[in-house]
């Protein structure tokens, strides 16, 4: 009866030497489970024993890989002993979903629950177990029920998902871009564009379907002021995998809110004049256009049917695996075309990996790439090479970096670790890199792809906690997790495999005293690094600032040389500038000569011949604002009395004067 298996147990017969009579009374039970099951019972939540990432032994290259057949979750357990001898500690349990009966079958006869010997035990191609998690299952379907449940009034302008009123929905976000680029004409210097760069696949079978669309935002600024720089690029992919919401539009606020910024914001205007940032925010359109009415499925792909005798919720080509760099691995990627993770029937076949392939060979630089990328996977491509590639996923708060198609540090294994240590200090999340963290291998996967062909520093980040993530949890956690990751990654986008090994800027002060301006500023190695990092381990040697001129910019041909603080401030003399705003760019550099990112920052200088505070030589001058008449008070006094808040109204008439208080001056002088 159901009570002697409360869960699915499958297995091959062919690898079980156990009595007849035992075999043709466990299958009658696992009968008896499977036809009570129906497809309405799906999807589930599975678990199942396999071997460890790196404790594979080796199969022929035409095996299967489990972990690489199924649409997985999570590694819920490490450490685990053999199945065989209850030795090591090499076995994980991982947890995966099954979209229906016919994958449900299909997986069962991987399952090898008797290994014969440790070394068969550590096949790769055959779990030693497999069952139903009814926890984890109702978790799943709690997105579902929380999707129903939830039609409150839209946070947003544009048109939101059914039930999610916190995100866009498809044709939402394609309104929100061509409102990006409108607005983008009312606010000098800035410029938002949009590209069609290919068709979806129901459009290239001219049934319908999307175009495939990519923005651009960037700033002009430096033109603007007669100079030339070398602009960072960073390219932002979303919604690869239909049924993950909350990607496109982390990035969609993201980017507006950095739109938003441009000119009022120093450090948003910095970034903008000096990088060149590019979405795909829907790289999945058919498919995010049938999730949005058919939640239970649980959409991943594309709507290529492939000529697959598939479910219908099951066609399609997990585009994540279409990628033409180690594509057909099947250590990393499947051949069935009903699989989650069906790779397709060739390198770069499905349209929507092709314009994004097209796209990103135009957008990064061509003289960093290698001859015979495959070849030379341990060729390091050099601290100069220029480019940020960002694939966001969800779900899993990891960070995913190169090699995933196999447990193998690339040649920049070292630059990887630096930017994924500073990002881990904004959001927290976990690392998944060769020997750090590594879950399972992806071959034709999107941030191998362009690192190993492009040269660009790829990587996955993994947001959140569910695929339908709750909205409160999207704009309480989410948001305020990676909007700064994504901010330094842009700062370090133009050459992201050295900035982030250099020190960062903490924090920063500006004030101006007649025609000097004082700077501040302090810098750490370590500050923003999550983790005892190698390259985040060295003292700042220096801290630069430049007035009005970034360090990246040049003037007729020549590179700005700035002003070295001397302890953690400096002073300038600003006669010679405009009044208005200005800015202000700080870069520190450490011990073995790397310089971080540049962090910027406004300050004003008064319009010519109004009143300004008189200089003095005492370093710990203050300066306040004061409403009060008739002062004849010393500095203590003062001091004392206006305090912190600079404000001091209540004991005589109401009078705008500025007043200087060196501590340590017999008076203060008072202008009217």
């Amino acid at each position: 009866t159901n009570k002697c298996f409360p869960y699915h147990v499958f297995f091959s017969d062919s690898r079980m030497r156990l009595p007849l009579f035992f075999l043709l009374t466990l299958n009658a039970k696992l009968s008896i489970i499977h036809s009570a099951t129906t497809s309405s019972d799906f999807p589930l939540v599975y678990t199942a024993i396999i071997p460890g990432p790196g404790s594979e032994v080796q199969t022929d290259s035409t095996d299967v890989y489990f972990a690489a057949e199924v649409d997985f979750l999570s590694t819920i357990e490490t450490g685990l002993p053999s199945p065989y001898d209850g030795s090591g500690d090499d076995f994980v349990k991982i947890s995966f979903m099954v979209h229906d009966e016919a994958e449900a079958q299909r997986l069962s006869k991987l399952v090898n629950i008797s290994p014969r010997s440790n070394n068969e035990a550590h096949n790769p191609s055959h779990p030693t177990s497999m069952e139903i998690d009814s926890s984890l299952t109702q978790d799943l379907r709690d997105q579902i029920i929380n999707h129903s449940a939830d039609h409150g009034t839209s946070r947003l302008e544009y048109t939101t998902i059914d039930g999610y009123d916190c995100y866009k929905n498809l044709e939402g976000t394609f309104d929100w871009i061509d409102d990006m680029v409108e607005r983008s004409n009312s606010i000098p210097n800035l410029i938002v564009s949009k590209e069609i760069i290919g068709n979806s696949f129901l459009k290239e079978q001219g049934n319908n379907g999307y175009d495939m669309i990519a923005m651009k935002v960037t700033g002009d600024g430096v033109a603007a002021a007669g100079r030339t720089t070398e602009k960072g690029v960073l390219f932002l992919m979303t919604g690869i995998h239909a049924r993950e919401l909350a990607p496109p539009e982390l990035v969609s606020r993201w980017i507006q809110d950095m739109i938003d910024g441009y000119g009022a914001d120093a450090e948003k205007t910095a970034i903008l004049d000096h990088t060149e940032i590019y979405a795909v925010l829907q790289s999945n359109p058919d498919g995010r256009n049938v999730l949005e009415s058919d939640f239970s499925s649980f959409r991943r792909k594309n709507l290529n049917p492939s000529g697959g005798s598939c479910t219908p919720d099951a066609r399609g080509v997990d585009l994540n695996r279409n990628f033409p760099f180690r594509w057909g691995l099947n250590s990393g990627s499947s051949s069935d075309k009903c699989s989650s993770t069906y790779r397709g029937q060739s390198p770069g076949s499905e349209p929507e990996v092709k314009a994004i392939v097209d796209f990103c060979q135009s957008i990064f630089p061509t003289d960093q790439r290698k001859p015979d990328p495959e070849q030379q996977t341990q060729q390091s491509y050099g601290e100069d090479a220029k480019g940020i590639f960002f694939d966001v996923h969800s779900y899993g708060e990891i960070m995913i970096y190169p090699w995933g198609h196999q447990e193998l540090e690339t040649g920049d294994d070292a630059s990887f670790k630096a930017l994924a240590n500073k990002f881990k200090h904004f959001n927290g999340y976990g690392f998944s890199g060769p020997n750090n963290g590594f879950s399972y291998p992806a071959s034709g996967a999107t941030d191998d792809w362009a690192y190993g062909t492009l040269g660009a520093l790829g990587m996955t980040f993994e947001l959140g906690n569910a695929f339908y993530q709750s909205c409160d949890y999207f704009e309480d956690n989410v948001i305020s997790d990676n909007f700064p990751a994504l901010t330094y990654a842009a700062k370090s986008s133009r050459a992201p495999y050295r900035i982030p090994k250099g020190p960062d800027i903490t924090s920063t002060s500006v004030s101006v005293d007649g025609l000097s301006l004082t700077i501040g500023a302090t810098a750490s190695d370590s500050a923003f690094a999550a983790v005892n990092n190698p390259t985040s381990q060295q003292s700042v040697i220096e801290i630069r600032a430049f007035v009005d001129i970034h360090p990246y910019d040049k003037q007729n041909g020549q590179l700005p040389t700035g002003v070295k603080l001397s302890g953690q401030s400096v002073i300038v003399d600003i006669s010679t500038l405009d009044d208005g705003k200005h800015t202000v760019y700080i870069q520190a550099t450490d011990g073995d000569g790397y310089i971080g990112p540049v962090t910027a920052t406004y300050f004003e200088k008064e319009e010519s011949g109004s009143n300004t505070a008189p200089s003095c030589a005492d370093s710990t001058t203050e300066t306040f604002r004061v409403d009060i008449i008739d002062i004849d008070h010393d500095c203590s006094w003062l001091s004392n009395n206006v305090g912190n808040e600079g404000r001091f109204n209540f004991l005589c008439e109401l009078l705008d004067i500025a007043v200087t208080c060196p501590y340590t001056c017999n008076k203060c002088a008072v202008f009217s």
